[in-house]
């Protein structure tokens, strides 16, 4: 029932919740992380002006009723492409009890009905390619594929040796 969640700005409050989602993302991408390192980097992001992190809360019936069980993090930039202010999804992860009830909808719905008024003039993000739910869900709110290949550089790669040819997660 739609009507038992909610999409609201993240917290310090949802800083378990927002964690426990991040470590179950990275875990299904099999990549390596530490729980401090995620309550860190949470914290950062609720600290920085051009960040939006929303979360999705659901009315459970745990002792914690109203608790975050999706999450959505995007910056806001300057983009020559959009012609002025633009935000990047970095984030969007719904918990794996809670999907296919439409919240992931709702979180990147909460962002665009957050961006309008702030003059954004485009929203970007990446899909993994494969992640079909992804991809119907994007379009069907008007994102359009574009022909782009992103690519990833880790300071911590700096002095290693690399084949150029391995992935990461």
């Amino acid at each position: 029932m739609i009507a038992s969640y909610r999409v609201e700005p993240a917290t310090a409050a949802d800083r378990e919740d927002v964690v426990a989602l991040f470590a179950e993302d990275l875990s299904d991408l099999h990549m390596v992380f530490d729980l401090p390192t995620l309550a860190g980097v949470f914290d950062e992001m609720l600290a920085e002006p051009r960040a939006m992190v929303l979360v999705v809360r659901a009315l459970d019936d745990d002792e914690r009723p109203w608790r975050a069980v999706g999450v959505l993090v995007a910056t806001r930039l300057l983009s020559v492409k959009a012609g002025g202010k633009a935000m990047w999804i970095e984030e969007l992860y719904v918990g794996r009890r809670w999907r296919r009830l439409g919240l992931g909808r709702l979180l990147v719905e909460g962002l665009m009905e957050r961006a309008r008024p702030s003059g954004i003039k485009a929203i970007d993000l990446e899909a993994y390619q494969g992640n079909a739910p992804a991809a119907v869900l994007y379009r069907s709110l008007g994102f359009r594929r574009i022909g782009r290949e992103r690519f990833h550089y880790r300071m911590e790669w700096e002095g290693e040796d690399a084949d150029d040819g391995g992935t990461e997660g």
